[in-house]
């Protein structure tokens, strides 16, 4: 079946403005390279102010082996440097790596919190709580304290599926919301 070639439009170019930084002697990280790329304004007028413009850019940091970067469209009349310096960091940090956290889990943390609830659980200790049964005797709380070994070698949440049965015994038939909250450690990512 014949097609008619047409003649493509002519790409357009733009030209931004580029900063970069280049940021060395950071304990522990190799050279950091920022770049900054403003892609100017356009018109965004609003009904208060039909000649109000935004203006776009984006921010891409370089260290090592990784890269980060983000994108804002809608930044008022500021520059990509100060619309960052405005922002809060964890804003900023969020955008460059989406749904990074302070936290992150840890096989060890869920470790530790199961030797926790067992302890307690055999010192029928009562209150508040993050699991919802009672105390342990002697030789239940051995068994578990040897089967919760495994538990150290966890590496997500989702491998916790693999445990159910003891973060059952442990926690509870609802184990997976305090396993959650409390099987966590400080990500050094974040930082």
């Amino acid at each position: 079946m014949p097609t008619e070639n047409k003649p493509a439009e002519p790409l357009q170019v733009e030209r931004s403005t580029v900063t970069k930084l280049v940021i060395t002697g950071a304990p522990r990280l190799d050279q950091i390279t920022v770049f900054l790329e403003d892609f100017g304004r356009r018109e965004c007028p609003t009904e208060s102010d039909l000649s109000y413009q935004t203006a776009s850019g984006k921010i891409t940091i370089n260290c090592g082996s990784s890269s980060w970067n983000a994108w804002w469209g809608g930044m008022g009349p500021r520059t990509v440097a100060e619309f960052v310096v405005k922002c809060g960091w964890d804003y900023v940090l969020n955008c460059l790596d989406r749904g990074i956290s302070s936290t992150r889990f840890s096989g060890s943390a869920l470790h530790e919190f199961a030797k926790k609830c067992i302890v307690r659980r055999r010192r029928q200790q009562t209150g508040r709580h993050d699991w919802e049964l009672d105390e342990l005797s002697k030789v239940e709380a051995r068994e578990l304290w040897h089967d919760i070994a495994v538990l150290r070698s966890v590496e997500s949440p989702n491998e916790c599926w693999r445990h159910s049965g003891l973060l059952t015994e442990l926690f509870g038939d609802e184990w997976h919301y305090p396993v959650g909250d409390k099987a966590v450690e400080g990500n050094h990512e974040f930082t």
